[in-house]
């Protein structure tokens, strides 16, 4: 996908629920294909997720798959998290969430874990679709990291593929292996870029991301100040917190600005 660079990134449309089923059909295609590639010594990999390995983010998707198709699942989960906050922990209701999705599938082998993603992986763009519509009225807590008021339909039709685009990244960058495409890219950047857009509050500016899922945008309200190009990916991991060199063309004050955002993956 490639926005018109005269169209504000937070004017872009709300992504619908048959848009959204399709875009994460088409990452977990990609995610399944990837994870039946790895080799026996990757799944032991540091991933850029610093907490896990390739085995245990694997098992964090297939969880969050399996919490997808599952509702109850997904209850005794935040339940479990809950108990777990009442203990002296920096942990967030998500992270321990996520840890009680690895702990689930700790004993089960490579090709168990493989068979497990692939089994939920299959039902969860549907079943997020289908979530009841007083679930996706309410409104996301301020853990979750997003702007107030934003609602657990952005989570189903938006947070999770992003989650997953930016995963796949990071499984290709723990085992070397290439990241095999997918037809929602260009929309998952596209987003990202909106909600970067929709909390920015510094000077208005004309992002352009090339490579896979690039497009350009404005940024900001008011006059465009400048110009700021990279790669789409890098920009994506440094705006998730993933660190590294995110080598940018443009002023540079605006470029360490850009490099300093946070949007929720």
């Amino acid at each position: 996908m490639t926005t018109s660079t005269n169209q504000r990134a937070a004017h872009l449309p709300q992504t619908s629920r048959a848009d959204a089923e399709r875009h994460s059909t088409a990452e977990y295609a990609a995610l399944v294909a990837r994870v039946g590639a790895p080799e026996p010594e990757h799944w032991a990999a540091q991933t850029d997720c610093t907490e896990w390995t390739v085995r245990e983010l694997v098992a964090h998707l297939a969880g969050a798959s399996e919490e997808a198709v599952r509702m109850g699942v997904s209850a005794v989960h935040m339940t479990k998290a809950a108990l777990r906050l009442r203990k002296p922990s920096d942990r967030d209701p998500a992270g321990h969430v996520c840890d009680l999705q690895i702990e689930r599938r700790a004993g089960m082998s490579a090709e168990e874990l493989r068979a497990d993603l692939e089994r939920w992986a299959a039902g969860a763009p549907r079943a997020r679709r289908r979530q009841p519509r007083l679930m996706r009225a309410v409104k996301l807590p301020t853990f979750a990291g997003l702007r107030p008021g934003v609602r657990m339909s952005y989570a189903l039709d938006v947070i999770y593929t992003r989650d997953l685009w930016l995963h796949r990244v990071d499984l290709a960058r723990a085992t070397g292996q290439p990241m095999p495409t997918s037809t929602a890219e260009g929309e998952v950047v596209a987003r990202v870029v909106r909600d970067l857009d929709a909390a920015w509050t510094g000077p208005a500016f004309e992002l352009v991301l090339t490579g896979r899922g690039g497009g350009s945008w404005l940024v900001g309200e008011g006059a465009v100040t400048g110009r700021l190009e990279g790669d789409a990916v890098t920009v994506m991991r440094s705006l998730s917190g993933r660190h590294g060199d995110v080598p940018l063309d443009g002023p540079t004050r605006l470029a360490d600005e850009l490099r300093a955002a946070r949007v929720v993956f």
